[in-house]
């Protein structure tokens, strides 16, 4: 009777293995994952959503001169004339849970839209090196956040603005993707200051400032400045994201003063096609609002990421106590 006993609670004694104990550090009213996915970069990905791979491409268009307020007319050199200039880097698209109304109030956007790049695509950095846990900081040469992020080692301000508001569109019921727009009112635009590497009036390379402007900068010198704007749509196999912004720019280290690069404007364009990280993202329900049925991590802390290819799979350390469990047991029952 014994040994049919420890039969019939042998499945239940299992799945208790496989399935372990929910994160303790979970809080279900925040949108942060349980921290209990071994291989899970939580840098990068420590909040409940849906999460794209590709690249952002970077288009600066529309070049001018800066007036310098001076009678005299100023003219590109001929290397800037009707260029356009295009670069990439690899990209992460978050389109995630927002924070409870405790922990950031003022954040009336539906969800959360971060985009991360990297020079290195995404490399992981283990703890053998030296400040590895700014490494990922460096890496990005460009941090697009609709909102100060939060993660759980640094919390965002619980007085935090959106730096851009955003409005998905109503559900129309055939099924469609969603779609977000957004644009920011800030005095100050919100994006980051980033460089490229373009065409100079002296160098056919040379590193240049960008630096984002809005309407709020009162930068008379350049006409038809806008805002800046965003466009989304995306469901559960991929998204489109798309900023634009007027900026100016200026060259850094130039010191030919006869072929001095004048200070341009023109217009930035980001653009992300990506598909969806199924090993990485939680369930995206459909219809408005946008809600997700959190998956990753949750009463399961079993799951293990192979961080290069991305697959999700039964981590190996819990296969093996779960057969070496099951042996002990057959072997105790049949013996």
């Amino acid at each position: 009777m014994r040994r049919a006993a420890t039969l019939l609670q042998l499945p239940l004694f299992l799945a208790a293995q496989a399935l372990g104990k929910v994160d303790i550090n979970d809080k279900p009213d925040d949108n942060y994952r349980p921290q209990n996915v071994t291989g899970l970069d939580y840098f990068y990905y420590p909040w409940i959503g849906s999460y794209y791979n590709s690249s952002a491409i970077f288009t600066i268009s529309d070049i001018k001169p800066r007036h310098d307020r001076s009678d005299s007319e100023l003219e590109l050199c001929g290397q800037l004339q009707n260029i356009t200039y295009t670069w990439s880097h690899p990209a992460i698209l978050a389109i995630t849970e927002t924070r409870s109304e405790d922990e950031q109030p003022k954040n009336t956007n539906p969800i959360d839209v971060s985009l991360f790049t990297s020079y290195s695509n995404f490399t992981k950095y283990f703890s053998d090196y030296m400040d590895s846990g700014n490494m990922p900081e460096w890496d990005m040469p460009f941090v697009f956040e609709s909102i100060e992020i939060s993660r759980y080692s640094y919390p965002a301000s619980t007085d935090a603005e959106p730096y851009f508001n955003l409005t998905v569109a109503e559900d129309t019921g055939n099924g469609l993707p969603f779609r977000v727009t957004g644009s920011s009112e800030l005095a100050d635009n919100p994006l980051e200051n980033l460089q490229m590497n373009m065409s100079t009036c002296s160098r056919s390379e040379g590193w240049w400032g960008v630096g984002p402007i809005s309407l709020a900068n009162g930068l008379d010198d350049i006409d038809s400045v806008t805002n800046p704007t965003l466009q989304l749509t995306f469901d559960d196999t991929s998204a489109s994201f798309s900023i634009q912004s007027w900026i100016v720019a200026n060259t850094l280290g130039e010191e030919d003063e006869e072929t001095e690069t004048p200070s341009i404007s023109g217009r930035l364009t980001i653009e992300f096609l990506g598909r969806i990280d199924a090993a990485r993202s939680d369930v995206l329900n459909e219809g408005t609002p946008v809600t997700w049925t959190p998956s990753m991590g949750f009463g399961n802390n079993s799951l293990s990421l192979d961080y290069g290819s991305g697959a999700l799979a039964t981590a190996g350390v819990n296969i093996r106590q779960i057969w070496i469990t099951l042996g002990a047991v057959l072997a105790y029952i049949f013996i």
